[in-house]
Order: structure tokens, then sequence, then C-alpha cells
């Protein structure tokens, strides 16, 4: 791993929570996360967050990657979101243990 380019399994996850996101599909949303995530991110707050996302990610948007830390058992990456619209934009943080999210925050 490198500071350029996380793993492609990390590429696929966050393109997943992405795709679900800009689509308010939950259950995509869901596929990528262990049992916590899948817990702890209960459809309303899935809803609440990716509601006001929808229309500006569906209008276009990148990601540009930062870096990755350990965090105890947990690798962080974190990415920023660029919209088309040149507006406010966020930083994704998502974090991995083993092959699957336990954290995903987009502030």
């Amino acid at each position: 791993m490198n500071s350029t380019n996380p793993p492609k399994n990390v590429i696929n996850s966050l393109q997943a929570i992405l795709d679900a996101t800009t689509t308010g599909n939950y259950e995509l949303f869901l596929t990528v996360g262990d049992s916590d995530y899948r817990t702890d991110i209960t459809k309303e707050i899935f809803d609440q967050v990716s509601s006001p996302l929808i229309p500006r990610m569906s209008e276009g948007y990148t990601i540009t990657y930062f870096g990755h830390l350990k965090q105890g058992e947990t690798q962080t990456y974190l990415w920023k979101l660029s919209f088309a619209d040149d507006g406010h934009e966020f930083i994704v943080r998502m974090g991995m243990k083993g092959e699957k999210v336990n954290l995903i925050w987009i502030t």
C-alpha cells in the first residue's frame, strides 16, 4: 500500500458506499460493512446523511485520496469529496478492519 493509491478492495468498498449514497440504496450500503457497521448505521441515519447529498452527487462528483493511517485494529482512509457544482466539499473517512468497513464519516 502507498499514499497515492489505496488497495483495490478499499476503492471498491468506497465506491459501493458512494453509489449507495447517490441512489439512496441502503441495502447496497450495508453490503460492505461489518456487523457493527450494519447495526450502528440505521436506515434513518443513512437517509439523514444521504438525502441532502443525493442531488449534488447525481450532478457529478470526484474523490481525491489523501492517505491512510492505522488506528488500533482499524486502517483508516481519507478522501476529499468534491462536487460538480463547485460548492462545499467534504472529507470522507472510511475505516476498515480486515476486508469489511467498520466506519464511514462524511463531514
